[in-house]
């Protein structure tokens, strides 16, 4: 009989002592039992001891660009490309120019707050900001927790920034000189697809001619971008995002079903799914046609648009929640509320000018 990878200690975990590169007070190297209570949890930590000890650092003197490394390989492996290359940029772009250099063991907590003060000075989102401020509280949480340091430095941090400016419907105006432009731009009809659909960019970017049909769309994937340019195909950002879309029937005047491109919609003269900076170029031309003076309507956007000409149809809030897409309600309502706001709004304006 083979023998067993990892043997279970009298809890039933799994287990296995690894040298620590130190010595005992007799002079025999020391150990440390590593467990865990699967063979795959354990994996995982033996594999992060492994990484430091090729690393060759001694724990005094490890910098906290080197504990990144360590701490982003067995935390953040398992998630999503593009939230992993979220977390490196916000790393190498906010907290390696000012800490990485140091010693994990000599930081402070004036200096990650004054990482989280000057960005607040320079007017970034405040959802930037708290990002930046829970990577920081996970990365040194890790060390304290791996005991490389005594204590979180980032225990008591305050982030602050500029508050995000809020998503709206396209006015009247917008939406006909937004469906104009749908009809003669090179990009329209992936902007007729965000106004009909209500598709996040990657979804939309994802479609291919199977997923359309007679009646309605499928979605079932969309493109990200980790490395910030070249696509790379996922299943949607949650569960909730895999869904059929009707067709509606306004959208057959400026979106041709029938000519459809093979493969994806979207795509170079290859026929490959299109690069970030190509996505931008084409969009930003299309929006430059259509408002010609300027606008801050973004992609996301028709996504607000879509949920509010939804309500405008009295379609009811749940599944306005399943056609969008939404994983929470929540979301749908807050749209709904900011809906009702502007028709109080309007009504409001139109009893002023009765008589």
């Amino acid at each position: 009989m083979p023998k067993a990878k990892y043997n279970k200690d009298a809890d039933g975990f799994y287990f296995k002592n690894v040298p620590t590169g130190k010595l005992r007070k007799d002079g025999y190297p020391e150990y440390k039992k590593v467990r865990a209570k699967t063979i795959k949890a354990l994996d995982e930590k033996l594999k992060q001891a492994e990484q430091l000890s090729a690393l060759s650092v001694n724990p005094t003197n490890m910098t906290v660009d080197q504990w990144k490394d360590i701490w982003f390989s067995s935390y953040k492996s398992d998630l999503s490309p593009s939230t992993q290359n979220f977390y490196n940029n916000l790393y190498k772009k906010h907290i390696a120019p000012h800490i990485g250099a140091m010693r994990l063991l000599d930081v402070k907590e004036v200096q990650c707050q004054s990482i989280l003060t000057a960005m607040s000075k320079q007017d970034y989102a405040a959802k930037t900001v708290k990002s930046v401020r829970t990577t920081l509280f996970s990365l040194f949480d890790k060390a304290r927790a791996n005991r490389y340091i005594p204590f979180n430095p980032c225990d008591h941090l305050t982030a602050t920034g500029a508050q995000k400016q809020a998503r709206r419907a396209l006015t009247q105006q917008e939406r006909q000189d937004y469906l104009q432009a749908c009809r003669t731009h090179e990009f329209g009809t992936f902007a007729a697809f965000l106004y009909f659909f209500g598709l996040r960019r990657g979804e939309a970017l994802a479609l291919t001619s199977a997923d359309i049909h007679p009646d309605k769309i499928v979605i079932s994937k969309q493109h990200t971008f980790p490395d910030n340019n070249q696509p790379r195909l996922s299943a949607p950002k949650t569960a909730a995002g895999v869904r059929e879309i009707p067709i509606p029937t306004k959208a057959r005047f400026f979106i041709n079903f029938n000519n459809l491109p093979q493969g994806y919609l979207f795509a170079d003269t290859a026929g490959e799914p299109l690069s970030y900076s190509e996505v931008r170029r084409r969009w930003q031309s299309f929006l430059k046609q259509a408002f010609p003076d300027g606008t801050d309507i973004t992609e996301h956007y028709l996504r607000h648009n879509y949920c509010s000409m939804l309500f405008e149809s009295d379609v009811d809030l749940l599944t306005v929640k399943t056609l969008a897409g939404h994983e929470s309600v929540s979301t749908t309502l807050e749209i709904y509320t900011h809906y009702t706001e502007q028709m109080q709004k309007q009504a409001s304006a139109k009893v002023l000018a009765i008589g």
